[in-house]
């Protein structure tokens, strides 16, 4: 579980359940519940988003289930090795002392043929803290890749199709400042699975030797906290959607879920005397980039996997592309406004069933 500590002062921070699938197949269906260890939640609660649960839930906001089903939601139900991210929402209602309280997940999760009463249950307890602390608190969301792209021609990515070998996907992560103070700079560390190589770097970032790994330096994009983010169209940013291109090797032996994907996001601040202005250029010559004091470091890195897809045969590609024409700029940043909600962290539930169970990557 991570992303669960909240500043004193800050009304909502989005965090994500993470359930990880750990066979080699695709479950039908999966639900959740989510309550209080306690008789109340008292000062802060964990409920399903304002916008609505995903699925099908039921109950009431700080004590509820949701079911998701594959004929609904196929895109939510996670390949054998592949990760679902579901947003949740922590409300704090105590506006002036610290709190911590414990509440109780349990997912179960359902595969063909599986009769009711015999679904695969996991259930964990987990700490919501409140705490007085000021300082920035940065979240990444990162969730697993499973499409083919490429660019069109205003520089956005398009979805071609499922991902196959030899083929350009993208790692996409959103990155969300949920604390009481600003960033002046974002450094990204990102870790591709085996095999995976960065197909267009950005300038922002250096590739080491063998091409999977990559340190980005977004030494000029602020972040502000959401409740400062008011203006969508005043280039003042509380989050952010980046994304980098990845290629999988013609080689790989599809289908197969690539594992050890990471994304880690680490606040920067500047050793000035001055206060640094919300909306910057570039780093003064005589200041140096520091990392920031964050609230819960906990949520600052993410894990994803790369779905790679059996190769197409016959004369239909399926509307996918093997290759990446570029006919616009490279978008290696992509800053939207007010993406308030967009946020990481969340809870891990692997799930393991007694059936072939996938190697560890």
């Amino acid at each position: 579980m991570t992303g669960t500590t909240v500043s004193l002062g800050v009304k909502k921070k989005r965090i994500y359940l993470a359930i990880t699938n750990l066979t080699d197949e695709t479950p039908e269906a999966l639900q959740f519940h989510v309550r209080p260890t306690e008789l109340a939640w008292e000062k802060a609660t964990v409920e399903w988003p304002e916008e609505g649960g995903i699925g099908e839930c039921d109950g009431e906001p700080d004590h509820f289930y949701c079911h998701i089903a594959s004929n609904w939601f196929p895109e939510l139900m996670p390949a054998p090795g592949g990760t679902v991210k579901i947003p949740l929402d922590i409300y704090v209602r105590e506006k002036h002392e610290p709190y911590e309280g414990r509440f109780t997940v349990q997912v179960d999760m359902a595969w063909k043929g599986d009769k009711p009463g015999k679904w695969l249950e996991e259930r964990k307890q987990f700490t919501l803290n409140v705490v007085d602390e000021s300082e920035a608190d940065l979240s990444v969301v990162a969730p697993d890749v499973k499409q083919s792209v490429r660019i069109g021609a205003d520089g956005r990515l398009e979805a071609t199709g499922p991902l196959n070998p030899g083929e350009t996907g993208a790692v996409r992560y959103r990155i969300v400042n949920q604390g009481r103070k600003a960033v002046s700079g974002v450094k990204v560390t990102l870790r591709l699975p085996e095999g995976v190589n960065f197909t267009q770097p950005p300038k922002e970032c250096a590739i080491d030797n063998a091409g999977g790994s990559a340190v980005c330096a977004y030494d000029t994009l602020a972040l502000v906290p959401v409740d400062q983010d008011t203006n969508p169209k005043d280039g003042i940013h509380s989050g952010v959607e980046l994304h980098n291109l990845v290629t999988v090797p013609a080689t790989t032996k599809a289908p197969i879920t690539l594992q050890g994907g990471v994304v880690q996001v680490e606040g920067l601040t500047e050793e000035v005397g001055t206060a640094s202005k919300l909306v910057r250029t570039k780093l003064p010559a005589n200041a140096v980039a520091v990392p920031a004091a964050d609230v819960d470091a906990s949520d600052n890195q993410d894990g994803f996997a790369i779905v790679v897809a059996a190769p197409r045969t016959g004369g239909d590609d399926g509307g996918g592309g093997g290759g990446l024409p570029v006919t616009g700029p490279q978008s290696g940043l992509v800053a939207g406004a007010g993406l308030v909600l967009l946020a990481g962290g969340g809870i891990l539930l692997l799930l393991a069933r007694r059936r072939n169970r996938l190697p560890h990557a």
